[in-house]
């Protein structure tokens, strides 16, 4: 399946903004979250995940963060939407997608937007793994993510 020009598009801004709140955060800055009704540059990476009714579709993989080693909560926020004008309706689940062992999924929220948060020790890096599921409203699920 070919890509677009616009997921392409979205996954260069998702990795030049990944790699400029990397260089903010070791310089000793934070970053905050997107509200889901509007994902913008604000948040540290943004990324895309889809679904089919009832069925998880394939794992997003596309950032990941390095939790700062001390003054850290213990949790990484992720904000979500689905695709905006549609009557999408998905539920979200992410985790901290170790290489060996990768924590156990955690509901980050079901409806057309939400947010939750995900278990991530201090001075920890990883993968931020969303996965997506469409309601009965809707045969497909495409979810515009952000931490």
């Amino acid at each position: 399946m070919s890509e677009t020009k616009s997921t392409k598009r979205g996954r260069v801004v998702a990795a030049v903004t990944a790699t400029l709140a990397m260089s903010a955060l070791s310089a000793g800055f934070t970053a905050t979250s997107a509200s889901a009704a509007e994902l913008n540059a604000s948040s540290m990476c943004q990324g895309t995940a889809s679904g089919a009714l009832m069925k998880w579709g394939p794992v997003s993989k596309q950032c990941s963060y390095t939790s700062p080693a001390s003054g850290w909560k213990g949790k990484l926020k992720v904000t979500w939407n689905v695709q905006s004008g549609t009557n999408q309706y998905a539920c979200v689940e992410a985790r901290m997608g170790k290489a060996r062992n990768p924590d156990k999924w955690q509901s980050v929220g079901c409806g057309q937007s939400g947010s939750g948060t995900v278990k991530w020790p201090s001075n920890t890096a990883s993968n931020v793994e969303v996965r997506v599921q469409a309601r009965p409203n809707a045969l497909l699920a495409n979810v515009d993510y952000s931490i």
